[in-house]
């Protein structure tokens, strides 16, 4: 039995290579994302202005005396992905190469309009130097889309390798999108490992339980042991009957732990880019992997049921945590000066928050569609 929805037989290849539901998926994910970068270059969202005349003064503007290359690697990495739908979705209609030049005009219209709303807001400061960046980073993300269809090397082992071990269908393929996007929240430079879904900061909830070492170590546990089964039986539902999940897991979870490492050490630049390897953390990795091995056995429907389950208990966990009094706030987000960096942290710092409630909704809705 497969997850319902449309195959990949049922479905010609689209003008650039890539299936007709593929290329849904991509324009759905396009707006997301789009959005997403809206929220994200609009916070804080208070203190809007009257900008001065020219609205688009900052094209003509002398670049930054100080160019700091990391800022600029972030206002590029930012627009790689909607680049890369933007290109899937148009090259579908115009074809790869006309396809990836739409893509990036339109981005670049995007990352202009937002520059531009930014001079309503005294907080963000609008930048010539952020619209090239951009602009590459469409362009970057653009061009790559073309390598991944099908008919292309790098696509096609790609789509072998998810044939091979995935169910077919746009349902396994959200859910392999919804996989990746939970690597991207590894990102958010504050967050708990795997902390997904923590709003108490964003709607100003006041802490419900006091900070002690016992509660700390537990809290930490239970957020980690419950997102790792969660997202691995998420995983091991989405594929094929007798292929052997753990490895596919555990090569996730590897790709988060990476993540965090980097953050912490190349992005935040932490004096202690461990110090998230807590007990607490450690206790709840190795029980989480001991309660997988024997739970991605179960039938799909219960790994469907129970990843749900665990996403909502984790979701909770996390926001009734309370706040560790010794953890410091690293000194690169307490930068004086406004800093990119803040872009890309409100970018994932969205995907985090809102990612518990896709999974959620995704989860639930292949539950009930099997039963159809």
């Amino acid at each position: 039995m497969t997850v319902p929805g449309p195959s990949e037989s049922s479905h010609p290849p689209a003008h650039a290579g890539f299936s007709t539901h593929t290329v849904r998926l991509a324009w759905i994910l396009a707006v997301a994302y789009l959005l997403v970068i809206a929220y994200a270059s609009l916070q804080p969202f208070r203190g809007w202005r009257v900008p001065p005349a020219e609205v688009l003064y900052f094209l003509n503007a002398p670049w930054a005396r100080f160019i700091i290359l990391q800022d600029v690697a972030v206002n590029v990495g930012a627009y790689v992905p909607l680049g890369f739908l933007l290109s899937m979705g148009l090259g579908a209609r115009f074809g790869p190469a006309r396809g990836a030049f739409a893509a990036t005009i339109a981005a670049g219209l995007l990352s202009l309009a937002m520059e531009a709303a930014q001079a309503f807001l005294p907080s963000r400061i609008a930048s010539n130097l952020d619209l090239l960046a951009n602009s590459v980073g469409a362009l970057l993300g653009a061009m790559a889309a073309p390598l991944f269809a099908p008919s292309r090397i790098l696509g096609g082992t790609l789509h072998a390798a998810r044939r091979r071990l995935f169910l077919d269908g746009m349902t396994a393929d959200a859910g392999l999108v919804l996989a990746a996007l939970w690597l991207a929240t590894q990102f958010h430079p504050t967050a708990r490992l795997f902390g997904t879904g923590s709003l108490r900061a964003t709607l100003d909830l006041p802490d419900l339980l006091i900070h002690t070492p016992g509660l700390a170590l537990a809290s930490e546990a239970a957020v980690v042991l419950f997102n790792l089964l969660g997202v691995g039986l998420m995983l091991s539902a989405l594929m094929h009957a007798g292929t052997r999940a753990l490895p596919v897991i555990a090569t996730v979870i590897g790709m988060a732990l990476v993540i965090k490492i980097f953050t912490a050490a190349a992005l935040v630049q932490a004096a202690a880019p461990l110090a998230w390897l807590t007990p607490g953390v450690l206790a709840g990795l190795a029980a989480g992997g001991a309660l997988l091995y024997g739970a991605a056995r179960l039938p799909r429907r219960a790994q469907l049921a129970i990843a749900a389950a665990c996403i909502v208990v984790a979701t909770v966990a996390i926001n009734l945590a309370p706040d560790n009094p010794y953890q410091s706030v690293p000194p690169r987000l307490l930068a004086g000066r406004p800093s990119h960096f803040f872009s890309f942290s409100g970018i994932v710092r969205a995907l985090s928050e809102l990612w518990p409630l896709l999974a959620t909704g995704f989860l639930l809705y292949a539950l009930l569609a099997r039963r159809q």
